[in-house]
C-alpha cells in the first residue's frame, strides 16, 4: 500500500465529518445563532478592531496544532499504523470536533469571562479554583516543552533562524494592514506574505545563524552554570514572547498565527503532491507491540491527544479565539474545522512515519526502544527530513525543503508558546484576584512571573530539558482537562434544554480512559521510584475526583430547574 492512500483517505473521511457531522452539531445540538451578539462584534463597535473568520481560523489552528500533534502521532505509530490512523480519523471527526466546536460555543456564550469564571457560573465557586489548578500546571508544562523544542530546532536548523525572526516583522505589517481594513484584503496579505517569505527563505535560508561553543561557570570543581546554544535560544524566545504578549492580540499574535497556518497549508499541499508524484510504500507494520511499551489501549488515546482530542482547546477558546469569531455560527467553521485540519496534519505525520524508511528492519530499529522514541526532537527531525524527501518530486531541493519544514514547525511552536503564555498570564492574574494578591494581579507582574516559571522549568536541570521531565504526565493531564471541558459544555447544554448525548458519549469515553490509565501509571511511577511524577499524578487524581463530585452535584441541582437564557 502507498502512503498517499492514507492522506487521501484521511482527507475524504475528515471532509465528510465536517460536511455532515459538524452541521448536525451546529444546527441541532448547539443551535448556533447568526444573530447572537458576540464579543468580537462588541469590540468592532467600540474600537473598530475586527477580524475575518479566516484569520481567526488560521490563528486557532496555529495555536492548537504543531509540535505536539506531530510528536504524539509519530509516537503512536509505534503500535502500528492502523490503530494510530483510526484514532486520528475517529478522534478528529467526532471527539475533537465536538469538543472544539463546543468550547468555542461556550466561550462565545460567556463573553469575556475567563475559564475559572465560566466554571464558577456553571458548576459553582469551588469549580473556578479546580480549573485554575488544572489549567495552570498544564500550561506551564506545555510552554516549557514548546520553548525547549523551538530552541533545539533553531540550533539544529540554523538556516531557518533568520527567516523565523524576519517573520515577526512580516506578521506585524500584516496585522496593521488587516486591522485598518477590518479583516478584509486577506487574499492580498496572503499572497504578499507568501512571496516575501519565499524570497526571505531563498536569500537567508543558506545563511546559518547559530551559536557555537559553551560557557561554563565552575567553582571549586563544581559546575554552577553551563550556557550553550539551546539555553541562549530559550532566553531569546522567552524575551520575544514577553514583548509579543504585551501587544494587543490583533497586532501580532493573530496575524502571526494566520500566516503560520497558511505556510502549514502550503507544506501539506507540497507533501501531498510529492507523495502523488513519487508514492512511497508503507513500510511500517499494521500492528506492532514494542517490547518495553505499554499496551495500545488505553495509551494510544493518551499519547495521541493532539490530532484527536486535546484538553487545552478549551483554554485557548475561552482565553483568545472565542472572543474574536465574528458570528456564533463561525464556531462550526473555526472550531470543528480546526479539529479537521489538525487531523490532516496528524495524518501527514503518519504518512511520513510509515514510509520514511527503506526497509521494515530500519523502521523496527527506529522504534526498537520505547524510551528512545520519546525523544521529541528526534521525532520532529523525522518529519522534517521525510517532508524534504517527498518534496523533491515537486522540484524542491532537500536542503531548502528541510529549512522550509523547520521554519513552518518553528512558526507553529512560537504561536502556541505566545498563546500559552498569554493565557497563563491571565490565569495567574485571575488567581491573584481570587486570593487578594494585588501585586501579582497586575498584568506586567503576572507576565514576568509566567516567563520566569516557564524558563525555570525548561532549564532547571542545566541541559534545557526540564520541560520533558513532565512529558509522561502531559497526556493524562490533558485528558482530565478535556473531561472538565466536556462537563462544562454538557451543563451549559442541559441548562438550555438542548441535546447532550453528543457531548456525553465522548465525555464518558474520556472518563473511561482516565480511570484506566491514571491508576496504572501511578502504580508504575511508584514501582520505579519516580516520586515527582507520582506526586503530580496523585494530585491529578484528587483533582479528577473533585471534578467528578462537583459535576454530579451541579447536575443534580440543575435537574428539574427552569432553563437558563
Amino acid at each position: 500500500m502507498k502512503a498517499l492512500l492514507l492522506l487521501i483517505t484521511a482527507t475524504v473521511v475528515l471532509g465528510f465529518g465536517y460536511r455532515f457531522y459538524s452541521k448536525l452539531l451546529a444546527l441541532w445540538v448547539f443551535r448556533l445563532d447568526t444573530n447572537y451578539s458576540t464579543p468580537a462584534q462588541a469590540a468592532l463597535a467600540d474600537s473598530g478592531v475586527g477580524a475575518s473568520r479566516h484569520v481567526v481560523f488560521g490563528h486557532h489552528f496555529a495555536i492548537v496544532a504543531g509540535a505536539t500533534t506531530i510528536t504524539g502521532t509519530t509516537i503512536a505509530v509505534g503500535w502500528g499504523w492502523i490503530p494510530a490512523f483510526l484514532w486520528v480519523l475517529a478522534g478528529s471527526a467526532v471527539a475533537a470536533g465536538t469538543y472544539s466546536l463546543g468550547s468555542l460555543w461556550l466561550a462565545v456564550r460567556h463573553g469575556e469571562s475567563e475559564l475559572p469564571d465560566v466554571a464558577a457560573a456553571l458548576v459553582g465557586p469551588r469549580a473556578g479554583t479546580l480549573f485554575l489548578a488544572l489549567a495552570i500546571p498544564l500550561l506551564l508544562s506545555i510552554n516549557a516543552i514548546l520553548v525547549w523544542l523551538a530552541a533545539v530546532l533553531l540550533a539544529t536548523y540554523p538556516g531557518a533562524a533568520l527567516p523565523f525572526w524576519v517573520q515577526l516583522l512580516i506578521a506585524f505589517v500584516a496585522g496593521v494592514f488587516l486591522q485598518r481594513r477590518h479583516g478584509n484584503g486577506i487574499l492580498v496579505v496572503s499572497l504578499a506574505a507568501v512571496v516575501v517569505t519565499a524570497i526571505t527563505l531563498w536569500l537567508l535560508g543558506k545563511l546559518a545563524f547559530a551559536f557555537s561553543g559553551a560557557l561554563n561557570l565552575d567553582v571549586r570543581g563544581y559546575s554552577l552554570l553551563s550556557v550553550d546554544a539551546t539555553m541562549l535560544w530559550v532566553v531569546l524566545l522567552l524575551v520575544s514572547a514577553y514583548y509579543a504578549s504585551r501587544l494587543p492580540v490583533h497586532r501580532l499574535l493573530q496575524p502571526r498565527g494566520y500566516l503560520a497556518a497558511l505556510y502549514t497549508g502550503l507544506l501539506l499541499l507540497a507533501l501531498l503532491i510529492g507523495l502523488a508524484l513519487r508514492p512511497p510504500a508503507v513500510i511500517a507494520p499494521s500492528f506492532h507491540a514494542p517490547v518495553d511499551a505499554p499496551g495500545v489501549v488505553p495509551w494510544i488515546f493518551v499519547t495521541l491527544t493532539s490530532g484527536a482530542l486535546a484538553g487545552f482547546y478549551l483554554l485557548f477558546a475561552t482565553g483568545i479565539t472565542g472572543r474574536r469569531i465574528p458570528r456564533e455560527t463561525d464556531a462550526r467553521y473555526v472550531g470543528f474545522g480546526v479539529a479537521i485540519a489538525e487531523g490532516l496534519l496528524a495524518a501527514s505525520a503518519i504518512a511520513i512515519a510509515v514510509s520514511a524508511f527503506a526497509t521494515v528492519e530500519q523502521w523496527t530499529s527506529y522504534y526498537a526502544s520505547w524510551t528512545g522514541v520519546q525523544d521529541l526532537p528526534k521525532l520532529l527531525v523525522l518529519y522534517i527530513h521525510g517532508f524534504a524527501e517527498a518534496a523533491q518530486a515537486v522540484g524542491i531541493s532537500v536542503e531548502f525543503g528541510r529549512v522550509f519544514a523547520a521554519f513552518v514547525i518553528l512558526g507553529l511552536i512560537a504561536v502556541s508558546l505566545d498563546a500559552g503564555i498569554h493565557v497563563q498570564k491571565n490565569l495567574l492574574a485571575t488567581l491573584a484576584q481570587r486570593y487578594q494578591w494585588p501585586r501579582l494581579a497586575e498584568a506586567r507582574v503576572a507576565l514576568l512571573v509566567t516567563i520566569g516559571l516557564v524558563g525555570t522549568l525548561a532549564l532547571y536541570d542545566g541541559r534545557g530539558q526540564g520541560g520533558l521531565s513532565v512529558w509522561p504526565l502531559f497526556g493524562i493531564w490533558n485528558q482530565v482537562l478535556a473531561l472538565g471541558g466536556f462537563a462544562l459544555i454538557g451543563l451549559a447544554l442541559q441548562r438550555r434544554q438542548q441535546p447532550i448525548w453528543f457531548v456525553a458519549v465522548p465525555a464518558f469515553f474520556v472518563l473511561a480512559v482516565i480511570a484506566w490509565a491514571l491508576p496504572w501509571q501511578l502504580a508504575l511511577w511508584w514501582s520505579s521510584a519516580s516520586w515527582l511524577l507520582f506526586a503530580c499524578g496523585g494530585a491529578l487524581l484528587v483533582l479528577a475526583i473533585w471534578l467528578g463530585w462537583e459535576t454530579v452535584r451541579a447536575w443534580k441541582q440543575d435537574t428539574g430547574s427552569a432553563p437558563h437564557a
